[in-house]
């Protein structure tokens, strides 16, 4: 394997084909025909709160971070030369308004004090260029992150047999047991799974975020949007993104993770009242005038090939590879719960591939994420009867 590249699986196109029609039986199981549920997303189904914020792109030292990359990496001059960090996103020196969603990763909404990831999707507005040919925004930047820095799944096709036995057992409780075979087939990825579900965060707004999948930073000049997938292809640059909450004040040092205590689970879960913890922490969080939360906007760079760009199950080495910060989410006193701001994060559409070709989503995970989300998202609001109007700054549909 070389470095910044990502390559096609076997029998890719096919995988992708059954995991579309499969998403859309799913939609249809879960919410079609005459059913009464509302629409919501297939996976992070729970919305916790819509959040605005800024996010703020520094005029960082891109000379010191490609100097730290010839350290850690076996790349040529030329080909440290050929990186140029600062561009799309990271263009230049900036503040962009953003739309956060804060969500729980399960299938269903379900309680807080159940197992399960957290995730934080943010949307960047006004970002200029060139976009993506999936993008089903004209200028904005779709960041996606979660509380855990794998994701479990190594293969396309491993996601779609994982989902399809979970689809089934929703179907019948007698077809229960072919998931549970899958579980025992799949003991390393099972046991990933069950480890991103022992953390319970304090708050969503001190908590530390990963994207998991991979991004490039640039394009060659020979690059064929229509390749991935079928063929190697590499790039000048790929990385992960990352949030990580410091103090709000300088030297804005980083904050230590706090979790719920396990006796308050305990309590809640025996109460057998709903346990909603996370979207009441934000709205009473933020409801406080004097209220702000901060995070360092960081990336970290692939400096070996055994970083697996494809394969989200391993971990990219923070000693071996830390992460630069390159700007600044910040999120001050608001007002969440309105049913009107309540609807607007339910409509809210997020997709790795919604933003520019620069910033484009590499990788195996990330190639059925961008064939998968516009899909589910259309679905959605059709079956909401939801007009999906580009969100704007302080504007909900």
């Amino acid at each position: 394997m070389k470095l910044f590249t990502e390559y096609p699986e076997k029998d890719e196109a096919k995988y992708c084909t059954l995991m579309s029609e499969l998403v859309k039986k799913n939609m249809d199981n879960l919410y079609g025909g005459d059913k009464k549920k509302t629409a919501k997303r297939d996976t992070h189904s729970k919305t916790h709160a819509a959040v605005q914020g800024t996010l703020e792109i520094f005029d960082f030292d891109e000379a010191a971070i490609k100097q730290e990359l010839s350290k850690r990496t076996s790349l040529t001059e030329a080909q440290l030369q050929a990186i140029s960090l600062k561009q799309g996103l990271f263009a230049k020196p900036k503040q962009y308004p953003v739309w956060l969603r804060f969500a729980s990763g399960a299938f269903s909404v379900k309680n807080d004090y159940e197992g399960d990831t957290r995730s934080m999707a943010v949307k960047v507005i006004g970002v200029e260029g060139e976009r993506l040919p999936q993008s089903h925004e004209l200028k904005t930047q779709d960041i996606i992150v979660h509380n855990t820095e794998l994701f479990f799944i190594r293969t396309i096709k491993d996601f779609y047999g994982f989902f399809l036995q979970v689809y089934r057992a929703k179907l019948s409780p007698f077809l229960i047991p072919f998931f549970l075979l899958w579980r025992a087939l799949h003991p390393y990825e099972y046991t990933l799974l069950e480890t991103s579900f022992k953390r319970f965060p304090k708050t969503l707004l001190i908590e530390r975020y990963w994207s998991a999948s991979a991004y490039s930073v640039g394009l060659k000049s020979d690059f064929d949007p229509y390749k991935p997938g079928q063929v190697p292809v590499e790039y000048p640059a790929v990385i992960k993104y990352g949030f990580i909450p410091v103090s709000s004040q300088p030297p804005h040092q980083q904050l230590p993770l706090e979790s719920r205590p396990e006796s308050e689970l305990q309590r809640v879960k025996a109460s057998g009242s709903e346990d909603n913890y996370y979207r009441e922490d934000i709205i009473q969080a933020l409801a406080k005038p004097d209220a702000e939360y901060t995070w360092d906007f960081q990336i970290q760079f692939q400096t070996k090939p055994e970083m697996s760009i494809d394969d989200t199950t391993i971990p990219w080495n923070e000693e071996e590879s830390p992460f630069f910060t390159v700007g600044r989410l910040t999120v001050k006193h608001q007002k969440v719960d309105s049913p009107l701001e309540n609807d607007f994060g339910e409509n809210l559409s997020f997709a790795p591939g919604n933003g520019l070709a620069v910033h484009r989503p590499v990788g195996a995970i990330n190639r059925l994420r961008s064939i998968i989300y516009p899909i589910v998202a259309n679905d959605r609001h059709e079956k909401r009867g939801v007009k999906y109007q580009e969100p704007t700054v302080g504007a909900k549909f």
